[in-house]
């Protein structure tokens, strides 16, 4: 009886902090019982879970700000190497944000080299199988002012990809820009 006791007097709770990657989780679990248990504790560890939590979600927006300038500052370059960059690292990213931001700057060069790697490659661009990396790729492809080698690239896509897939979508984002 007096275990039972003990049981329902003692809490557990589980924290989690810091970055929330599948290779780095920080964690730590405490038990308390409720006797001992004050509010003003309560309260502090509250705050302080809010302050580190605050400071991860700040510290995320700040770096997604400054990879958003870098993806950016490779999209001005003219460079065969910027495009280089942004294929081998952003593409690949495990983000789907990077991704997206990555593929929208690859069409927005609006080269054949660039426009290859979102249209003709697997898993990448309008291929990704993240919806909103997809969807984007497609819709910065429609509001193209030049479409004439997003044009051609599908085309090749459609005419030469030996993934069906690729060539499924090449087609559809190609009849969709010429309703555009």
């Amino acid at each position: 009886m007096e275990n039972n006791k003990k049981e329902n007097t003692m809490s557990k709770w589980n924290f989690s902090f810091g970055n929330t990657s599948k290779t780095e989780t920080t964690g730590a679990t405490a038990v308390l019982e409720r006797d001992t248990f004050e509010s003003s504790s309560q309260n502090s560890i509250s705050a302080e879970i809010q302050n580190k939590i605050d400071y991860s979600k700040n510290s995320s927006e700040k770096n997604m700000k400054h990879i958003a300038n870098i993806i950016n500052g490779l999209a001005m370059h003219e460079d065969m190497e910027s495009i280089n960059v942004l294929n081998e690292i952003g593409t690949n990213s495990s983000v789907d944000t990077i991704r997206e931001m990555t593929a929208r700057a690859l069409v927005r060069k609006n080269v054949v080299e660039s426009l290859s790697i979102v249209i003709m490659n697997e898993g990448k661009g309008i291929n990704d199988l993240s919806t909103s990396v997809a969807m984007s790729t497609i819709n910065e492809l429609l509001t193209l002012q030049n479409k004439e080698v997003a044009m051609q690239v599908l085309e090749d896509a459609v005419a030469n990809s030996e993934i069906e897939m690729i060539r499924d979508n090449a087609r559809s984002v190609k009849a969709l820009m010429a309703l555009c």
